[in-house]
């Protein structure tokens, strides 16, 4: 297959960077830059955003978009990069609580702006070195909250059984939703971790207009 697009949008596979795609495709189809608009999570899958050549200036402009998720969070036990993959740090019991209790916190406390501290394991960089390298480190450096915002609430469920929230969410750039499952467990009084992470949309890239690329080969 050719790609005809300085810009489009794949669908990130679980388990890898979004850097590991980045550099297949730069080795795969043979452009001389390539790069994306806006990390995705390692254990996250859904839209990641492709500049090549030319396509990388506009890549800037495009981070600044909106994006959409699909999310479990998990209740009960927190770890230490705030999603399921990381060491789990304390597991405690989730007190009887439904959707309407969980609603009600998230729009008091997290619809709109409010200011959320990005996760330890991130990409964002404090003094020139990236926050997860100060973290397998076990360094300690001061970590500035940001203003984010939720814009919307498309989806929302809890299965009282595994304690699980199932929630869309439309959000601002900057929001990490591995940081709100944690800010929410603890307005619950108890704890929270992302379980799954899916990007629907980013701007205007929708997994509808995923370009097929087959990560495999």
């Amino acid at each position: 297959m050719q790609i005809d697009k300085n810009v489009f949008c794949v669908n990130k596979p679980k388990d890898w960077t979004s850097n590991d795609v980045v550099q297949f495709i730069k080795k795969k189809f043979g452009f001389k830059k390539v790069g994306h608009a806006g990390t995705l999570d390692p254990n996250a899958t859904g839209v990641l955003v492709i500049g090549v050549d030319n396509g990388t200036k506009e890549l800037g402009t495009l981070t600044l978009d909106n994006k959409t998720y699909i999310a479990e969070i998990q209740l009960g036990i927190s770890t230490d990069s705030y999603d399921i993959t990381g060491k789990v740090i304390e597991k405690r019991e989730v007190g009887k609580i439904n959707e309407k209790n969980i609603l009600k916190i998230i729009k008091e406390n997290f619809l709109n702006d409010y200011y959320q501290y990005p996760p330890k394991f991130s990409a964002i960089k404090v003094n020139g070195k990236k926050l997860y390298d100060y973290a397998r480190k076990n360094e300690e450096v001061e970590i500035k909250p940001r203003l984010v915002k939720i814009n919307k609430i498309n989806n929302f469920n809890y299965d009282e059984e595994k304690k699980i929230i199932n929630i869309e969410l439309n959000v601002s750039k900057g929001f990490y939703i591995r940081s709100f499952a944690f800010d929410l467990g603890e307005k619950l009084q108890t704890l929270g971790c992302l379980k799954s992470l899916c990007r629907t949309a980013s701007g205007s890239f929708t997994l509808s207009k995923i370009i097929e690329i087959d990560f495999n080969h």
